[in-house]
């Protein structure tokens, strides 16, 4: 079967996770990093990764009418996914069915090989479960006395993380390979189980926050649709809906376009006005093949800056998952499946997952090792401090809130 896998804009770790496909006789794989410069041939599957613009719907079309069957790979191309968060500062990236019609989607940051392999194969998929039904927390879905970001520390590890007034979007999703929720980090919603799951979500935990104080005067606009003058502990908890309930589905979430003012790039578009206790994680999402040093050199960032102390233990384990990094890379150069897969089982064991969810500021949030020894390398609660943060690549700076307001990272 001749298969061919596209990668257009963006991360690629999707893209590299279709290599897992050769370890199949059956299947002829190539892997395209240009699609721009691919001249058509015959294909039995198209498999597309990474996020679409615009300038890309004709290669799309031509693409489309040369395969059999093409899969659209990954949330950046089924729905946006993390880098669709730049339509907020007027970018244009579109899921790839609005440019051609009849893909099968596999969603997912990142997507599922599993779930490609049995597409590519015609095989019966497994049906799915609601995430909820498959995490050990337990939800009674009453009204919360306050809602709370993830510098707090989890109260209790059996308890939904909504029910502890954590944002959750394990409400509207289904489970997942990734699984965040396991490694301490709520569910962002990256294989929605609903249209518009955000505006879903976010319906559904405003109901959740019927007990928490809401300042209704009037505003010194006349009206309340503001909430007050000043902060309340709504919008205090909540300073970014957009990252939190739209992180990988803003531009399937039926919302326009954003007017904000472009910052200039997309990455730096996608990290304005987050939550710096959330950037480890999109770091990791986004990052491709260097998303464990970037996500680490914006944490150590943080720490330096703000004298974070870390353990030796928390040192190693950062080393380990560098150098697993550099080896990833010459894996992926040498097209070695195998090497491949058994460094991102080892990524896996020490970080959670290929998004990273267990790296943290301080440490890890859940045990690598024995569990005698995880207070060595515990991830702590810290402080928010108005300031510029430097380190390595990157260097960013945010408000009192701790809202990043500015970033830049630089090219390798």
């Amino acid at each position: 079967m001749k298969v061919k896998a596209f990668q257009f804009n963006g991360c690629k770790k999707c893209f590299n996770e279709t290599l897992l496909l050769k370890k199949d006789s059956s299947i002829q794989l190539e892997l395209v990093q240009n699609p721009r410069n691919w001249k058509e041939e015959k294909i039995d599957v198209a498999i597309v990764c990474g996020y679409l613009l615009p300038e890309d719907k004709e290669k799309i079309s031509k693409i489309g009418s040369s395969a059999k069957q093409i899969i659209a790979y990954g949330d950046c191309t089924t729905t946006g996914g993390v880098f669709g968060l730049a339509n907020q500062k007027g970018w244009s990236i579109t899921p790839i069915d609005k440019y051609f019609e009849g893909t099968t989607k596999i969603n997912g940051c990142l997507a599922e090989v599993e779930e490609l392999k049995s597409e590519i194969k015609g095989e019966e998929k497994p049906k799915l479960k609601a995430l909820c039904q498959s995490c050990k927390r337990k939800s009674t879905c009453e009204f919360l006395d306050e809602v709370k970001r993830q510098i707090d520390p989890f109260e209790d590890e059996e308890m939904c993380f909504n029910d502890q007034g954590f944002l959750c979007n394990g409400y509207v999703s289904t489970e997942c390979k990734e699984r965040c929720i396991d490694y301490g980090t709520q569910c962002r919603g990256c294989k929605p189980m609903v249209p518009r799951s955000g505006i879903r979500m976010l319906g559904m935990f405003g109901t959740l926050m019927g007990n928490v104080e809401v300042a209704t005067e009037a505003s010194k606009y006349g009206a309340t649709d503001k909430l007050s003058d000043e902060d309340d502990d709504v919008t205090e908890s909540l300073p970014d809906v957009v990252g939190n309930f739209f992180r990988f589905t803003l531009p399937t979430s039926g919302l326009p376009k954003g007017k904000i003012p472009s910052k200039g790039s997309v990455l730096e578009d996608i990290f304005v006005d987050r939550l710096i206790e959330e950037a480890p994680l999109i770091t990791g999402l986004l990052g491709g093949e260097n998303a464990i040093s970037l996500t680490l050199s914006l944490i150590e960032a943080y720490e330096k800056g703000t004298g974070i102390d870390v353990s030796e233990k928390t040192v190693q384990y950062r080393k380990d998952l560098k150098n697993l990094e550099n080896q990833l890379k010459t894996a992926m150069k040498d097209q070695d499946a195998n090497k491949y897969e058994n460094i991102t089982s080892e990524i896996r064991r020490i970080a959670g997952n290929m998004n990273l969810s267990n790296v943290f500021f301080g440490g890890f949030k859940t045990p690598v090792g024995e569990l005698n020894d995880f207070e060595e390398y515990k991830s702590q609660s810290f402080e928010i401090f108005e300031g510029n943060y430097k380190n390595g690549r990157i260097e960013f700076g945010i408000d009192s809130k701790g809202v990043i307001t500015k970033i830049k990272i630089k090219e390798e």
